[in-house]
């Protein structure tokens, strides 16, 4: 988590980042958030790159929009999943392996999309090269 000086000299968090990170986990669109929070997708740009401060009514709405804990936003998922093992239960908190689990499951939802994105990206790239060389061979 990132801290930048205040003109008083006190550490100011900067969470915006971590934000950013969550809702891509989520596979929710900053648009979406924005919507659902009533702000404009340039007030979550803002707020994900850390050019405005947040209030605390403003970071709960957050964490009801990604459907998570609000102390998660305090957290850098890569950080998280660094720090702990993925294969580790929390005997006193089960809730931790659940968490890990839902982190896991999302992620690997995230590289599904990109897959089936990349795919669709590939057959439109073979399917112009094929095009382009009918052209060729026609000419």
């Amino acid at each position: 988590m990132k801290k930048r000086n205040n003109i008083a000299g006190y550490e100011r968090i900067k969470i915006g980042s971590n934000i950013r990170k969550w809702r891509n986990i989520k596979e929710i669109k900053q648009k979406d958030l924005a919507s659902s929070m009533r702000l404009s997708e340039a007030a979550i740009s803002n707020i994900e790159n850390d050019i405005t401060d947040l209030t605390l009514s403003q970071i709960e709405d957050i964490s009801v929009a990604l459907d998570m804990p609000l102390e998660k936003l305090f957290t850098d998922p890569q950080e998280t999943l660094n720090k702990k093992s993925v294969y580790s239960s929390n005997v006193e908190n089960p809730s931790h392996y659940i968490m890990e689990k839902d982190f896991l499951y999302a992620m690997i939802g995230s590289i599904q999309k990109k897959d089936e994105q990349l795919k669709d990206v590939m057959e439109n790239v073979i399917k112009t090269m094929k095009g382009i060389t009918k052209n060729i061979k026609t000419d």
